[in-house]
C-alpha cells in the first residue's frame, strides 16, 4: 500500500488515536490542561503527525484530517476534569480548504459534555499565515462562541511577533528551540524573562514547550513562567498521562523555599 493509499484508508476507517500531554502550572504543580496529538497507526509510515499532516496538505485534505483528528480528541477528553483545558492543533491553512464548515466544532462539544470554555485552538507559526485579515475573520467565529487561541511554536520562525500582534492570543507556547538548555544561556534566559513580562503586560500566559530536564524546569519556573508542558513532566500517550511524583515533589519544595524567603524577607 503506498503512503496515499494509507491516507485515504485512515480517513475512510477512522484510524487515529489522540495522544495527550499535559500541561502543568508551574505556581502550584497543578494540571491545567492537555494537548491533544494525533498519531496514525503504530505500524504506519503516517504514525507521526509530521507525515500525517504533509500528506494532508499535499492531497488538499486538511480539513478532513482535521475534523477526524479533532473527533479523536474531543473523545478521549470527555471525561476529563472540567476545570482542565483541551489545547488542539488548528491548521493555519484550514479555513481556506473548500470543505471547511464552521459548527461542526460547537456540536461535537455538546455531543460530549464539553463546552467551548474548555478548548484552545493552538495556531502553529510552522504554517505561515499569508492573509491575516481573512483568518482573523474565520477566528472571530470561533472567539464569538468562547474559545480561546494560542499561537504555538512561538520563537521557531521568523512570524511570531506579527501573529501575537495581529491575533492577540490567550497563550503564547514558546518552541522548544528556546526552551532547550535555557539554564545554560543567558541569552534564551533573558529572551525568556522578557516574554513572560511581556505575556503579564497583554493579559495572555505564557507556555514553555519542551521541558526536558529538571534544571530547564527550575530555570522556566524562576524566569516566571506561568505553564509548562514537555518530557519531563510525562510523554505523549493514549489516555490523559498523570505527572511524574519527581516533578511535583521538585516544584512542591521550590514554592515552599520561595515562600520562607518571603518571610525571611518580610
Amino acid at each position: 500500500m503506498t503512503q496515499q493509499e494509507e491516507f485515504y484508508s485512515i480517513l475512510a476507517t477512522g484510524k487515529l488515536t489522540a495522544y495527550y500531554q499535559p500541561i502543568v502550572s508551574l505556581s502550584d504543580g497543578r494540571i491545567y490542561g492537555y494537548e491533544a496529538l494525533a498519531r496514525g497507526p503504530a505500524s504506519s509510515e503516517l504514525a507521526m503527525p509530521d507525515q500525517l499532516w504533509a500528506m494532508a496538505e499535499r492531497e488538499k485534505r486538511l480539513y478532513a484530517l482535521e475534523t477526524l483528528a479533532r473527533k479523536r480528541a474531543v473523545e478521549g477528553f470527555a471525561r476529563a476534569n472540567p476545570g482542565w483545558k483541551l489545547f488542539i492543533n488548528l491548521n493555519a491553512n484550514v479555513i481556506y480548504d473548500p470543505q471547511f464548515t464552521p459548527g461542526q466544532t460547537l456540536a461535537l462539544l455538546k455531543e460530549h459534555g464539553l463546552t467551548t470554555e474548555q478548548i484552545v485552538f493552538e495556531i502553529t507559526e510552522r504554517q505561515s499565515i499569508t492573509d491575516f485579515a481573512a483568518f482573523k475573520q474565520a477566528l472571530s467565529h470561533y472567539r464569538c462562541q468562547g474559545y480561546k487561541i494560542a499561537i504555538d511554536d512561538a520563537g521557531a520562525g521568523y512570524s511570531s511577533l506579527q501573529a501575537i500582534a495581529e491575533l492577540r492570543p490567550d497563550y503564547i507556547k514558546i518552541d522548544r528551540s528556546i526552551i532547550r538548555g535555557v539554564d545554560r544561556d543567558d541569552i534564551k534566559a533573558i529572551l525568556l524573562e522578557t516574554m513572560a513580562v511581556f505575556a503579564r503586560k497583554i493579559g495572555c500566559q505564557l507556555v514553555a514547550e519542551g521541558i526536558e530536564t529538571f534544571a530547564e524546569l527550575e530555570a522556566v519556573t524562576a524566569l516566571g513562567v506561568s505553564l509548562g508542558q514537555g518530557y519531563v513532566f510525562a510523554r505523549p500517550q493514549p489516555g490523559l498521562p498523570s505527572i511524574s511524583a519527581d516533578v511535583l515533589c521538585r516544584l512542591f519544595e521550590r514554592k515552599i523555599g520561595k515562600n520562607l524567603l518571603t518571610e525571611a524577607s518580610g
